[in-house]
């Protein structure tokens, strides 16, 4: 069973790289625990093959950015959930942008399709999307207040 790769796309690494650094300081530690128990969920023995049959819906580039999307956004829920809303809201969004990068990584991996500048742009617009809708309605803020 693969574990979480160290990312060899180029495209991805840098999306990756990026979202690190967007991190400010004081949300480091609630960034590095989403990261973990996200990648913790993806790939360990328990949740892996569940993964596994998810992306299979996979049939081309274009279902990608869609599939990859909710299931950061299901994801991203379950570690909300489990941490029963403690994690720093703000490392959230850093946090699901560099889960998406192994997602797709895994994706251009196991099932060969390689991940373009457009697949990565779609795939990171609708985790954005995804994860302000979540955040709102998790926080139940409105839309003046987020």
């Amino acid at each position: 069973m693969p574990g979480p790769s160290s990312i060899d796309n180029r495209l991805l690494t840098q999306a990756r790289d990026k979202a690190e650094a967007s991190v400010p300081e004081q949300y480091t530690r609630g960034y590095n625990q989403i990261v973990a128990a996200g990648l913790k969920a993806m790939f360990s023995e328990k949740t892996f093959p569940m993964m596994k049959e998810y992306l299979a819906t996979i049939k081309g580039p274009q279902d990608i950015p869609n599939v990859i999307a909710h299931g950061i956004i299901k994801l991203l829920s379950l570690v909300f959930n489990a941490s029963q809303g403690k994690l720093q809201i703000e490392a959230y969004g850093p946090a699901c942008i560099v889960l998406m990068t192994h997602a797709l990584d895994y994706v251009e991996d196991v099932m060969k399709i390689t991940i373009t500048p457009d697949v990565l742009a779609q795939s990171t617009q609708l985790v954005n999307q995804g994860l302000m809708h979540f955040l709102k309605q998790a926080t139940k803020m409105s839309d003046e207040d987020f």
